[in-house]
């Protein structure tokens, strides 16, 4: 009897010491990477697990905050890659299930996170449907098992130019980057009706200021875009700024507003988005390249080459982030 009391004793003691564990690994400190939270100040979103030395861009949560998605550029590709908080850790790093074979990128959530959109080279099997680009907007759908088999989204999204740089509203409007017969590049709209994506709207010419329009992202409640120019006269630095523009009462669009000095300190890349709670503004930026005149130890070659494939790199993109507190301080009163 007494053996048993014993044995019971250690079992629950060690059962209540790994539930304690796990709880203390599943504090809300442990979404986004176990980051501290970012204030106006700009720095680097998960250093070494995210950003390293490789080319990372466009960046996007689950709801939960329990999935993260981001582009990777490779020296001449581009995939997805997918990392999980399961049990209190976040998962390797790896292709998203749908990725690793064709030039897929920018994932897009929706807000719900049931559905994600994303841009592809994928061969579409139907050509009779008038979607004969080489870039296309696909999506996948969220299933028991996983991931659905990429879908591509219906014409006119998609069509004989391409499309790509998705971003979705809560009721499922898109909008894109649309590439058209004269050689142009607008930011586009697409009402999503009756589980069918509408005509493309062009949005109007004070966000498509540039002859070649893109990158740019939708907020969940469709009251704000954001996207990058280049050569405004507000423009900070020598290189593509983050601008904004605010949606107002009437369904037009404020002229686009600069992001400021903290966000354009750094030479953008070009792939803004919001995390799923609206707190963090997350984009794509690089730091000029500069020359180290000494290490602080000799180093081996290997612990070389893995410091740079593994830390943020000079000269490469990394991702951002930064309190979004900043876009509602830009937000007009009406």
């Amino acid at each position: 009897m007494k053996k048993a009391l014993i044995l019971f004793i250690i079992v629950y003691m060690f059962v209540a010491c790994k539930q304690q564990k796990e709880s203390e690994l599943t504090v809300p400190g442990r979404f986004y990477f176990g980051q501290s939270n970012p204030t106006d100040k700009l720095v680097i979103f998960a250093p070494g697990i995210v950003s390293t030395g490789l080319n990372e861009g466009y960046i996007a949560f689950s709801p939960d905050g329990k999935e993260c998605y981001w582009s990777v550029l490779f020296s001449d590709f581009v995939t997805i890659v997918t990392s999980k908080l399961e049990n209190g850790k976040w998962t390797k790093p790896e292709f998203a299930a749908f990725a690793g074979k064709y030039y897929d990128g920018w994932p897009a959530m929706q807000p719900d996170g049931k559905r994600m959109f994303f841009h592809s080279s994928r061969p579409v099997a139907d050509t009779s449907t008038g979607i004969t680009a080489k870039f296309n907007v696909w999506y996948v759908d969220r299933t028991k098992n996983g991931w659905s088999d990429p879908v591509v989204v219906n014409a006119p999204v998609n069509g004989s130019e391409n499309s790509t740089c998705p971003s979705v509203t809560r009721s499922g409007n898109l909008y894109i980057s649309k590439r058209f017969n004269d050689g142009s590049e607008k930011l586009c709209r697409s009402v999503l009706h009756n589980g069918a994506y509408q005509e493309l709207e062009i949005l109007p010419e004070n966000l498509n200021v540039l002859k070649d329009n893109y990158h740019g992202y939708i907020s969940p409640d469709e009251s704000y875009f954001i996207r990058i120019c280049y050569g405004r006269p507000d423009n900070i630095g020598a290189g593509w700024n983050y601008y904004i523009t605010f949606r107002k009462s009437d369904g037009t669009w404020s002229d686009l507003v600069n992001l400021g000095k903290e966000v354009n300190s750094v030479y953008c890349g070009g792939a803004p988005s919001i995390s799923s709670d609206g707190k963090y503004l997350f984009f794509q930026g690089i730091v000029a390249t500069s020359i180290t005149d000494s290490l602080d130890r000799k180093y081996s070659l290997e612990e070389l080459i893995d410091r740079d494939i593994k830390s943020p790199s000079k000269g490469s993109t990394d991702i951002y982030w930064i309190d979004a507190k900043i876009i509602e301080e830009l937000r007009p009163k009406e």
